[in-house]
């Protein structure tokens, strides 16, 4: 056998003896710590490496991460949080029934008296506003704080005492829901904060002191 024969065999078994021997080779991962000296890489190029089997939980393909809505409500993250209170606010159809059922009592007739005596005559918005009239004063402190306070006032509204109305049909139904209204403050005011009031054919000291408001149907009315 030549000499260089010999030395490629030689070469060849010694290199066989390496590889069986498991030196470590120039494939840039360690033998004894592929798992941590793994940078991440894809699926392709741990194949390629062999080293697929050595990571038995990394799961296939890309990794999804779970995504957090900061504007969700809070049950949606795990039911810790109870959603807040709500209160429903009543509409104005439930506050003008809650007043229709309001009860009649002694200052609800005073102000339905007042009405019949002072704008039975008159349109919807005139009885209104006599009625708005009554509950300003209620609310003004140059006036007493009741209904009938207010309607029984020495001088005021004249004939009050003596006044009896007709307590049944259609008019007096009307004057009642016109008084709830007043008394409830269900319509918009529809003279302002008018405190009087008074019939065009006369002319009352007020009238040459107090702002005019309005004049709605028979009666004409200051602030």
């Amino acid at each position: 056998m030549s000499l260089g024969r010999k030395r490629l065999i030689f070469g060849l078994s010694a290199a066989a003896a390496i590889l069986g021997a498991g030196v470590p080779m120039a494939s840039g991962f360690a033998s004894e710590s592929r798992e941590t000296d793994i940078p991440v890489a894809d699926d392709s190029l741990l194949a390629e490496a062999g080293l697929a089997a050595a990571l038995p939980d990394r799961p296939a393909g890309p990794v999804e991460e779970p995504v957090i809505d900061l504007d969700a409500p809070g049950d949606d993250f795990g039911g810790d949080a109870e959603p807040p209170a709500t209160e429903a606010a009543e509409d104005g159809e439930t506050a003008r029934t809650a007043a229709i059922n309001d009860a009649f009592d002694a200052e609800l007739e005073c102000l339905v008296r007042t009405i019949s005596n002072e704008a039975r005559g008159e349109s919807r918005a005139g009885q209104l506003a006599v009625a708005q009239v009554v509950m300003n004063r209620v609310a003004s402190p140059l006036f007493p704080d009741t209904i009938c306070g207010v309607v029984y006032q020495r001088r005021q509204f004249s004939n009050i005492r003596s006044h009896q109305p007709n307590r049944s049909g259609p008019l007096w139904d009307r004057m009642v829901e016109i008084a709830i209204d007043a008394r409830n403050g269900i319509s918009e005011p529809v003279v302002g904060e008018a405190l009087f009031f008074h019939a065009p054919y006369v002319r009352p000291g007020f009238s040459r002191t107090r702002q005019r408001v309005a004049q709605i149907g028979g009666h004409i009315f200051y602030r």
